[in-house]
């Protein structure tokens, strides 16, 4: 016995399963639904209610993924809940809106009409067939096992079938167009600099497919310190692109950002559409030719960071750690970050610092999405930094400072260390 569930009410089409093929009929939306005419109150509809036939359907919805040129089989089945026999009639409804209607010669059901006797199950067998020139696109469709419609106040449109089970295809193909770039890309750049990036794409296909990358308006925004959002500058932002990419071609995007040295320092946004038209794709889906870009605009400071410390009568030396994060470049040139380190001792004399360590950090992981820019086949790796130390030798005692200035870098952290006896 299979788990009774009512039905929930579907959007449905009508087509009429005849021996030997399907005939499939878009609803009137001004048609009387069948069993359900006139419902206007909630007392009316809850007499036409009890009057549904009682089948039992199990899995109301059905999706197939098929080329051109597949075919596949679903079943669908039905038990007569009734203490009678019905007649079920299965036919295929068409929405009158959203995915495009499954075209009627691609379907069979088998059995045809026929009657379901009290208590019995049967199985329907319906084989969707997709022809070789079939449109990349899911389609949409409903099979109604028998007449019964509902109207649902105050909803327009035709009635739905009670008793139907939704079915959708999805015709696709290999693709042809691949893109050989990050989906997210993340860069810094010193206002007044610019950086340079790169997306590949590579069509296997046997036509030229149109390539016409544009930034998305709406996305490029600011987010900065203070939460404000500012549009940014189409200006800034050039793009190098041929206008198409040949059967069996590859062709390079070049992406060029220049903030002007007066640009606002924080976080830059854009999303950019490359504008390709693969054929073996959907073409109401785009997220796959989509990229979106991310960089951080920094200054050089025009005057050092300053912070002071303490130093006891058993200090013996002092020692100062700065770590720098290094982050991405678009271009993946790495320049190591730099510091010009000055100590300043109590009575005011500047003491230059001795660098004596320089440390490179990382992470790697075999488990991380690996990164085309930063990763080779088999490790992840990200989440690089540099350490430098520079040591102070027998400070004298009393509060003592010390001034930074940081080159090639626009982070970093510092940590200061007394060693005493």
């Amino acid at each position: 016995m299979y788990t009774r569930t009512v039905l929930s009410l579907l959007l449905a089409v009508g087509m009429v399963a005849a021996t030997g093929g399907v005939t499939i009929a878009q609803v009137d939306s001004q048609a009387t639904a069948t069993d359900s005419s006139n419902v206007q109150t909630d007392a009316s509809q809850q007499e036409q209610a009890t009057n549904y036939t009682r089948l039992y359907i199990e899995d109301r919805h059905k999706h197939l993924e098929l080329k051109p040129g597949e075919s596949d089989t679903i079943t669908i089945t039905v038990e007569n809940g009734e203490d009678d026999a019905v007649d079920l009639s299965p036919q295929v409804v068409v929405p009158p809106r959203g995915h495009p209607p499954i075209e009627e010669s691609w379907l069979t059901i088998e059995p045809g009409n026929t009657t379901l006797a009290a208590g019995e199950t049967r199985e329907f067998n319906v084989t969707v067939s997709v022809p070789d020139d079939a449109e990349i696109r899911r389609y949409g469709g409903e099979i109604a096992l028998t007449d019964e419609r509902v109207q649902t106040p105050g909803r327009p449109g035709p009635a739905r079938p009670i008793h139907g089970v939704s079915l959708g295809v999805e015709v696709w193909q290999e693709p042809t167009v691949r893109i050989d770039a990050d989906r997210y890309m993340f860069s810094q750049v010193k206002a007044g600099d610019s950086f340079s990036t790169e997306i590949t794409v590579e069509n296997t296909g046997e036509q030229a497919v149109p390539l016409n990358p544009q930034l998305n308006t709406d996305d490029r925004r600011r987010h900065g310190a203070v939460g404000n959002q500012e549009r940014l500058d189409r200006s800034w932002m050039t793009i190098d692109a041929p206008s198409e990419v040949g059967a069996g071609e590859t062709e390079t995007i070049e992406i060029t950002v220049s903030p002007p040295a007066d640009a606002e320092r924080g976080n830059y946004n854009a999303e950019l559409d490359l504008g390709i038209n693969d054929p073996t794709r959907n073409e109401q889906r785009s997220h796959w030719q989509e990229v979106r870009l991310r960089f951080q605009v920094w200054s050089q400071p025009d005057e050092a960071f300053e912070t002071s410390f303490d130093v006891s009568q058993a200090t013996t030396d002092t020692t100062l750690e700065l770590t720098a994060d290094q982050h991405p470049r678009a271009s993946d040139e790495r320049t190591d970050a730099d510091f010009n380190v000055t100590f300043v001792a109590p009575d005011g004399t500047e003491v230059e610092a001795e660098r004596v360590q320089v440390t490179d950090n990382g992470h790697v992981s075999l488990g991380d999405e690996r990164q085309s820019s930063r990763s080779n086949d088999t490790y992840a790796a990200r989440g690089e930094s540099q350490t430098v130390r520079y040591r102070l030798e027998d400070p004298g005692a009393g509060t003592w400072s010390v001034r930074i200035m940081p080159e090639n870098t626009m982070n970093f952290e510092y940590e200061i260390v007394r060693n005493e006896d």
